[in-house]
C-alpha cells in the first residue's frame, strides 16, 4: 500500500526538520538569540506536538517518556517562559518520535485518515479526524523548520543557505491522490489554500524593520514576500493558466539563485496580493483528476517533468517553512508569535480546533 500524499509529505517534513537541527551550528544551538526561542527549546517544542498529534492523539499510543518529563517541566513555568533544554536531548527525542510516527503514516490509509478521534469528544477539539491532525502536524514541522534555519543564519560564518524544503522524496512524483468525496478536495489541495493564508496573515503584520531587511545575515522581508509571490504568479498563473507575468514581480529578480535584493515592502505586499488573487480560483478548483498533468517540463535531465501535484506539494511547503522564516524574523523586529499554524481552516473544512498551544 502506498501511503496518502499527506501522509507522505509529513514524513518528508520530518526529514526536513531533521536537515534543519544539523544545519544550526554550536554557538546557535543552547543560547538565545535576541528575542528568539533556543534552537534547542523550538525541537523539544516542535516534538512535543508531532508526538501528541500523531503517536499519541491519533496513534492512541504513550508519550515519549523523556518528551513527557520536558513537557510537564514546561508547563510548570510561568506563562512565557522557556524551559533550559538540551540541544542533543531534544535531537534524539525528535528522532525517536518521528520514527514512531513514521510507522503510523506509513501503515494508514485514506480510511483512516478520515477517523474522527474520539478522545476529543466534548472539548474543542471534537470531530477532529486523524488527517487534521496530520496536516496541522506538516504546517508547524515545517514552520518551526523555517525557524530553526533563521536561528541557524544568524550565526554561521558563511553563506549556507539550508533552502527548506529539499527534495521532498516521499511526497515528490506521486501523482493522482483520490478524491475524499465528491464534495472534498483533496487534503493537499486544502492546505496549500491555508499554507497561503498563514503567509499572508505573518506578512500582514511584519514590522519594518523585518520588511526593510534591517539584520544583516537574513533576508529581508521584502524579498520573502516577493519571492512567495513570484513562485505563486510563475506556478499557478503563468504555467497553469497562460497568464501574462506579473509586471513587477518580472523585474523584481526574486527567483531563486538572483542576487540578494531588498525590493519596496509596499510593492513586494501588493504583488503578493495580486499573485494571490490570480491564482486562488485555479487552485481552488483543483481535484485528483488533473494532479498528473506536467506544467513545467524539465530543462536537465537530473530534474523530472512537474505536474500539478509536485508544486502543489512543493508550494505549500515553501509558504509553510517560509511564514516561519518570516514569523522568526519578525519575532527579532518586535512582532509577536502568530501562533504557526492557525485555524488551517480550509483542512478542517468547518470543524477547525485551535491548538494545544494556539500554536
Amino acid at each position: 500500500m502506498v501511503a496518502p500524499l499527506i501522509s507522505r509529505l509529513l514524513i518528508d517534513a520530518q526529514t526536513e526538520f531533521a536537515r534543519a537541527i544539523e544545519h544550526v551550528p554550536g554557538p546557535a544551538r543552547a543560547r538565545a538569540i535576541g528575542r528568539l526561542n533556543t534552537a534547542a527549546w523550538v525541537i523539544a517544542h516542535t516534538t512535543e506536538f508531532l508526538d501528541y498529534w500523531v503517536n499519541v492523539d491519533a496513534g492512541g499510543g504513550d508519550r515519549d517518556p523523556w518528551q513527557a518529563e520536558w513537557g510537564e517541566g514546561q508547563d510548570a513555568l510561568p506563562e512565557g517562559d522557556a524551559l533550559p533544554t538540551s540541544y542533543g536531548e531534544a535531537a534524539e527525542a525528535f528522532a525517536r518520535v518521528a520514527e514512531r510516527a513514521t510507522v503510523h503514516l506509513e501503515s494508514w490509509d485514506e480510511a483512516d485518515l478520515r477517523e474522527v478521534v474520539h478522545e476529543f469528544d466534548g472539548s474543542d477539539w471534537e470531530g477532529t479526524t486523524k488527517g487534521y491532525l496530520v496536516v496541522r502536524a506538516i504546517a508547524h514541522v515545517f514552520a518551526h523548520g523555517g525557524e530553526l534555519s533563521v536561528i541557524a543564519s544568524l550565526v554561521l560564518s558563511d553563506d549556507r543557505e539550508l533552502g527548506l524544503p529539499g527534495r521532498l522524496e516521499r511526497s515528490l512524483g506521486g501523482g493522482s491522490e483520490a478524491v475524499e468525496t465528491a464534495e472534498l478536495q483533496p487534503a493537499i489541495v486544502r492546505l496549500l489554500l491555508d499554507a497561503r493564508g498563514e503567509f499572508a496573515r505573518v506578512a500582514d503584520a511584519l514590522p519594518v524593520p523585518a520588511q526593510a531587511g534591517a539584520f544583516g545575515r537574513l533576508n529581508a522581508g521584502s524579498w520573502i514576500v516577493a519571492h512567495i509571490a513570484e513562485q505563486d504568479d510563475e506556478y499557478w498563473s503563468v504555467h497553469a493558466q497562460q497568464m501574462q507575468p506579473d509586471a513587477w514581480l518580472a523585474a523584481a529578480h526574486v527567483k531563486c539563485g538572483d542576487a540578494e535584493s531588498r525590493p519596496d515592502y509596499a510593492e513586494a505586499h501588493a504583488s503578493l496580493g495580486r499573485a494571490f488573487e490570480r491564482s486562488e480560483g485555479y487552485i481552488d478548483g483543483l481535484d485528483g483528476t488533473r494532479f498528473d498533468t506536467v506544467l513545467i517540463e524539465s530543462r536537465t535531465p537530473e530534474r523530472g517533468d512537474q505536474t500539478v501535484a509536485d508544486l502543489v506539494v512543493g508550494q505549500a511547503a515553501h509558504l509553510l517553512a517560509l511564514a516561519g522564516e518570516l514569523a522568526a524574523i519578525g519575532s527579532l523586529a518586535g512582532a509577536g508569535d502568530p501562533g504557526l499554524p492557525g485555524r488551517l481552516a480550509h483542512v478542517a473544512l468547518g470543524n477547525a480546533p485551535v491548538g494545544r498551544d494556539g500554536a
